[in-house]
């Protein structure tokens, strides 16, 4: 370095700019993600070999999704502002009562399929056959 660069003037360096992400938006992402998930083990549900260590696997991965959504619905509840919601919204308490159906569900399926048979159809996670 010479003398000169020393002289120089400092330039100032932009502060990075930090995305503000809200609760909200985090919370609509990670149902997202486990809505997608969801399908994606249905759809291995769907190819899957019949044998046990593989109903195994896929039951852990379905409980880990389960725990997964009783978390989002408990965060969901705990978030700021909620007393302005639409009535169309899911109370905490029939939240948990969905996972739980939802829980059911999947156990159900993987009955079927572990009994060599194939799950009803797929389904929406409000229950609902999709046409």
């Amino acid at each position: 370095m010479s003398d000169e660069d020393d002289d120089a003037p400092a330039v100032p360096v932009a502060k990075a700019r930090r995305l503000s992400v809200g609760r909200k938006a985090v919370v609509t992402r990670l149902w997202r993600a486990a809505q997608r998930q969801l399908d994606a083990h249905e759809a291995r549900l769907d190819d899957m070999p019949k044998s046990a260590a593989a109903s195994e696997t896929e039951a852990k991965a379905l409980a880990v999704l389960a725990r997964t959504v009783r978390e989002l619905v408990a965060l969901d509840a705990a978030s700021p502002g909620r007393e302005d919601k639409s009535s169309d919204e899911l109370s905490p308490a029939a939240g948990l009562r969905h996972v739980a159906e939802l829980r059911k569900e999947l156990a159900r399926r993987l009955d079927v399929i572990a009994a060599g048979g194939s799950p009803a159809g797929p389904e929406t996670l409000d229950g609902n056959r999709n046409a």
